[in-house]
């Protein structure tokens, strides 16, 4: 039986105190607690959906990749944008919402990503990840072959060497994902000791001001690009819906990577749609990609700090 003190720690670790009736133990109960509590914000970036950058000249697959207790929903703010902007986004929300093993649920990834593959013909996809979804998608790139199909992995508010909360958490809600997010554990072990592999584009988009994944530095990936905001207050869940934010991450993945195949303008089926997955970001050179990652940067301004390992 829970204690109250138990329940109230729990509560706290996950960082929300007004609850409706329901299974603490449940990961589908805090993925509707917090859909729920971010209905507003969430409603009104699918309905209010600004002007984006030019699309990308031959549409390419990305794989978004939700964390723990997050539902596949809360990705529907930037499908749209990515679809606005020439993607083609797919969304792959792991079992019981990434709350069992890291180790086999990063195994489930690399599965994912091979239905991908093999549904739109592309050698390598790009990968979208939220929270522990980025971790997962770290272990896969890093240990598990998945270099060899993936470009680029660009992460958000995600808990790179652990979060300090998590074996309070995971004492009361049993997950195996609380156990392997602890510091310390195997599964962080194996991550934090494995090098990025050389040739997939790692970027980690973080807040230093994250109600949950603190201290903020767990975020930061060594030889990764990591992008912090922190000259003002940025909520966790803020980065499904705002549109600066968004900025960033479309900046990451199309910033051009050394295999990106550079469309010929003179070839009549370079824009035809082709298999996806090999032009030029945005259909330009490497250097307008840059371009379009610094101006992603300077939309935010005051609200980011960028921090390089």
């Amino acid at each position: 039986m829970l204690t109250k003190a138990a329940i109230l720690t729990f509560i706290g670790a996950l960082g929300t105190c007004d609850l409706p009736a329901g299974d603490l133990k449940d990961p589908h109960y805090w993925g509707q607690v917090f859909l729920d509590k971010y209905e507003v914000e969430r409603t009104r970036a699918v309905a209010e959906l600004e002007p984006g950058p030019p699309p990308l000249a031959v549409p390419r697959t990305v794989l978004l990749v939700t964390g723990v207790t997050i539902p596949a929903e809360w990705f529907d703010p930037i499908v749209l944008r990515l679809e606005r902007d020439g993607f083609r986004p797919v969304v792959y929300e792991p079992p019981e919402l990434l709350s069992g093993s890291l180790f086999h649920n990063a195994h489930l990834l690399g599965q994912e990503v091979d239905r991908v593959r093999a549904l739109t013909g592309e050698d390598k996809i790009d990968i979208l990840a939220e929270c522990t979804g980025g971790v997962i998608a770290r272990h896969y790139i890093q240990a598990l072959g998945g270099d060899r199909h993936v470009r680029r992995v660009v992460s958000f508010i995600s808990p790179h060497h652990g979060v300090d909360k998590a074996p309070a958490a995971a004492a009361i809600a049993g997950w195996p994902a609380l156990h392997d997010l602890s510091p310390g554990s195997e599964f962080l072990r194996t991550v934090t000791g494995t090098p990025l592999p050389d040739d997939v584009a790692f970027t980690s988009i973080y807040t230093c001001t994250d109600e949950y994944i603190q201290p903020y530095q767990t975020s930061i990936v060594p030889g990764a690009t990591n992008i912090g905001l922190c000259d003002r207050k940025v909520g966790h869940f803020q980065f499904f819906y705002d549109p600066e934010i968004y900025l960033l991450m479309h900046g990451a993945l199309t910033a051009p990577v050394a295999d990106d195949e550079v469309i010929d303008p003179a070839d009549p089926g370079a824009n035809d749609g082709g298999r996806g997955g090999c032009a030029a970001a945005g259909g330009a050179s490497g250097g307008a990609g840059a371009l379009l990652l610094l101006a992603a940067i300077a939309v935010t301004g005051r609200r980011r700090r960028a921090v390089r390992r």
